[in-house]
């Protein structure tokens, strides 16, 4: 807590401040589902615009400064993945001027020149990035908002990344809990983590979805994550790939995005007080004193005497106690509402 309090609990991320009471902040992970295809790229963005996400996210790097030299057959494989940086810079203005917040991952410090040329809004850090805060805190000398994915992280590691962050100049960052595993089986979604997670660091604390289908993701809105970040594909059953298989697509993410706003709406407040939309149910299905026989003038009313039944506008049945051992005052129907002008 006391690392964690250098940080702030909300910050700004361009017209958007996250963290306090403020909506969740979406993030569309695009990640390398271009295929370094800038016109596919430019589709992602559309599907994240369209889906209504505040944040649309990808994933620069050289595979040379990334990889060791054994490392060959990852090299191949995300090699074709990369786009230049005239094409991030293309992608960035596309993605703003469809009304999204751009912001980048950058995997390797060859492409961290490039997170500020291209003066994104926010700098993410990826999972892989644990106890390695040489690289962090170079990241936090860009004076960017962070948002830290904690995938493969326990709380000494988190701590550490944060100490990083703080030595780079940082005071505005974000946690995401995260588990590095694609797809991540249910039963390691592991959600509680994100209430630990908000007891410990006093920093806005999001989810980063690995799931199959994003439900977890509403688990961990309703948990008070602040931001959310769900990759997103148009295409789907990708040889030698594995994003997809974690991805929202066309299909489902503009319902997903639906779906978090209105668990936002449902959190509401830590209050038990009667809502107003509950108003009219008060009447109709609480219940009221009534007589449950006819009785003469002079009654000595006992419990037995007394049912309750709807609706609920008489006197509750709390108020029973208040009628045992007075006698009637004037003679009653059964089913008559109680009132204490009945007795004496």
């Amino acid at each position: 807590m006391e690392q964690s309090a250098n940080f702030k609990a909300e910050f700004t991320i361009a017209d958007r401040v996250v963290g306090g009471d403020n909506p969740c902040l979406i993030i569309a992970e695009a990640g390398v589902s271009h295929f370094g295809d800038l016109e596919l790229a430019k589709e992602l963005v559309e599907l994240a615009a369209f889906s209504k996400a505040d944040v649309f996210k990808t994933q620069i790097f050289d595979v040379d400064s990334l990889f060791t030299e054994e490392a060959e057959e990852w090299k191949n494989r995300l090699r074709p993945r990369n786009l230049s940086l005239s094409q991030v810079g293309d992608l960035k203005d596309y993605a703003e001027s469809k009304g999204l917040i751009f912001i980048a991952t950058a995997h390797d410090e060859s492409r961290i020149s490039w997170l500020n040329e291209l003066n994104v809004e926010a700098v993410k850090i990826g999972s892989g990035e644990r106890n390695n805060p040489t690289f962090i805190q170079k990241l936090a000398e860009l004076g960017k908002p962070m948002i830290l994915s904690t995938g493969m992280y326990s709380l000494a590691d988190i701590r550490e990344a944060q100490i990083a962050c703080m030595q780079g100049g940082c005071d505005e960052l974000a946690l995401l809990h995260c588990v590095t595993s694609y797809p991540t089986p249910d039963e390691s979604i592991n959600l509680a983590s994100i209430d630990r997670m908000i007891d410990e660091f006093c920093c806005p604390i999001g989810y980063s979805d690995h799931s199959v289908d994003g439900l977890p993701v509403l688990g961990a809105v309703a948990k008070g994550a602040k931001i959310i970040e769900r990759h997103i594909t148009i295409l789907k059953n990708v040889p030698n790939a594995q994003d997809w298989k974690v991805s929202s697509s066309w299909e489902d993410f503009p319902e997903l995005v639906s779906q978090i706003r209105r668990m936002e709406l449902m959190e509401g407040d830590v209050n038990r007080e009667i809502q107003p939309v509950e108003q009219d149910g008060v009447e109709w299905a609480l219940k009221s004193l009534v007589y449950a026989t006819n009785l003469e003038v002079g009654h000595l009313l006992t419990p037995s005497d007394f049912e309750s039944k709807r609706p609920g506008d008489g006197l509750q049945p709390t108020e029973l106690p208040k009628f045992k051992g007075h006698r009637l005052k004037t003679a009653v129907r059964k089913g008559k509402k109680v009132s204490f002008r009945d007795i004496s």
